[in-house]
């Protein structure tokens, strides 16, 4: 017998894991103890019964879910279970007196059955019940029978809430996926080894078309190993976030998020990338998954958005000098200005030679990374 718990115990937690499984968590029970048919019932205040069966047909199982229901035949003899105790029927109401019963009558004899040994859970909004069932030609449950459902039912009723988080789970990671796949911007989801764990469309389309990312199942990366090794920094940084326990104060130097840019090895545009740490932390063990770090991708033929104000007050430019610096980091050319302007390239270079003084840099592609990763719009 105790062989016999443990298989049924262990089928029982493999149908949780699958949806649509609880038939063979049933059979499972119903198999231990040799019973006709199970079924599992669930009620829950203003909605109608439900249920589910093993060896019995729908239409038998239809009419014990409608009588399960409010003011229904089977409700006092489901509110008669104890909850957390296996127990035969036979407890609960003699068999004279059952056999005399609109519940026996019109439910349980059309489906073959008179003994069952029964098990009743309730939360604060549903309850539940199995009812394992035998034939009347079949002897009632013996006491070693009732012990082994005794030992197998608490976990059909752990394993009965494990697959309502894991359909709420499953549900809210659809969802979330959809939703990232909506967005028109790349979005990457990475380990905390910056292994990619999710690539929506957008990114993929952006790392087909920009030379300097790379994608592959050993990890997102960079054409300059530099910059690989940066990226993989901050991924690790964001990861430590995710991974401090609840209660620990966030360091004061620590980024809620962090911007890179990778080179176009034949001298593109930059792409700006955005990493930030995926801080949706189940509180019932503090982690998130497998997902640790969100990598979010501008496409390189974007239009970007640069806060021209802060670049005036980080660095002393003119308003012509930050608008300069802001149209060349979007990806404008000197000559191109100067059309638009009605002045001459010479005059844009003066601009171009004032912020570089200024900010530090000596080349252009040195002062477009230095706006892209300070001063555009994420």
């Amino acid at each position: 017998m105790a062989e016999a718990v443990s298989g049924a115990v262990e089928r029982i937690y493999d149908a949780a894991l699958r949806p649509g499984g609880w038939a063979d968590g049933l059979e499972a029970v119903r198999g231990l103890v040799g019973a006709g048919h199970a079924v599992l019932l669930t009620r829950e205040a203003g909605r109608p019964a439900a249920g589910l069966a093993v060896g019995v047909d729908r239409a038998s199982l239809d009419r014990l879910v409608q009588a399960a229901g409010s003011g229904g035949p089977a409700e006092a003899w489901l509110r008669a279970i104890p909850a957390g105790r296996v127990v035969a029927s036979s407890s609960l109401m003699a068999d004279a007196e059952f056999l005399r019963t609109e519940m026996y009558n019109e439910i349980v004899r059309p489906m073959d059955g008179f003994r069952a040994g029964v098990f009743a859970w309730r939360g604060r909004v549903r309850s539940h019940t199995v009812a394992v069932c035998r034939p009347p030609r079949l002897g009632d449950f013996a006491p070693a029978e009732l012990q082994a459902l005794q030992l197998v039912m608490p976990h059909f009723a752990a394993a009965q809430r494990l697959r309502r988080r894991l359909a709420a789970s499953e549900l809210l990671a659809a969802e979330s996926r959809s939703v990232l796949e909506a967005l028109d911007s790349g979005v990457i989801l990475v380990d905390s080894d910056c292994r990619p764990y999710f690539v929506n469309g957008r990114a993929a389309e952006i790392a087909r078309r920009h030379r300097g990312l790379r994608l592959s199942s050993a990890g997102v990366a960079a054409a300059l190993p530099a910059e690989t090794a940066f990226l993989r920094q901050l991924v690790a940084a964001m990861s430590a976030i995710v991974a401090r326990p609840a209660d620990a104060a966030l360091p004061r130097s620590a980024a809620a998020s962090a911007r890179l840019c990778l080179s176009d090895p034949e001298g593109g545009a930059p792409l700006v990338l955005t990493v930030a740490p995926v801080t949706a932390v189940d509180p019932a063990d503090g982690r998130c998954g497998p997902a640790r770090a969100a990598i979010f991708l501008a496409a390189p033929d974007a239009a970007r958005s640069v806060d021209e104000r802060a670049l005036i007050a980080a660095f002393g430019l003119t308003v012509r000098e930050a608008e300069v610096a802001a149209r060349l980091a979007s990806g404008a050319t000197i000559g191109s200005l100067a059309e638009e302007w009605g002045i001459s390239a010479n005059t844009v270079r003066g601009y171009l030679k004032a912020v570089f003084d200024k900010t530090g840099v000596h080349r252009q592609a040195d002062l477009v990374r230095l706006v892209m990763q300070g001063f555009a719009a994420a």
